[in-house]
């Protein structure tokens, strides 16, 4: 089997959460990933960076994958704050998670030695 043109890198910031399935679902379907982990964001839990190279024409089946596995949801996270209306119940905030963050750069140069 020829090897396929690189000319696109993925930079893919996903939640650890998802990070497992997406990955899985990555390999099946052909594509090279390299796992880098991180923590950080608002909640400071564990985020996957995903380094994944490809051709430009499979961008479209590589975002497919992404939104499918890796949707955003809504949770509720205690706020910061120690200043509660109730006593015994901190105040409640609305927050974002999942999703992914997709850089994609252009690759003059492909060399794996």
């Amino acid at each position: 089997m020829p090897e396929e043109l690189i000319d696109r890198m993925a930079i893919t910031i996903v939640d650890g959460s998802q990070s497992r399935d997406l990955i899985k679902a990555l390999n099946q379907d052909h594509f090279p990933v390299t796992m880098l982990d991180a923590v950080g964001g608002f909640l400071h839990e564990a985020m996957v960076t995903l380094v994944v190279g490809m051709a430009e024409s499979r961008l479209p089946d590589f975002f497919t994958l992404i939104r499918e596995l890796c949707p955003c949801r809504t949770r509720y996270v205690p706020m910061g704050v120690e200043l509660s209306l109730s006593p015994g119940y901190p105040m409640m905030i609305e927050a974002r998670v999942g999703g992914a963050t997709v850089f994609v750069l252009p690759v003059e140069r492909f060399v794996q030695l």
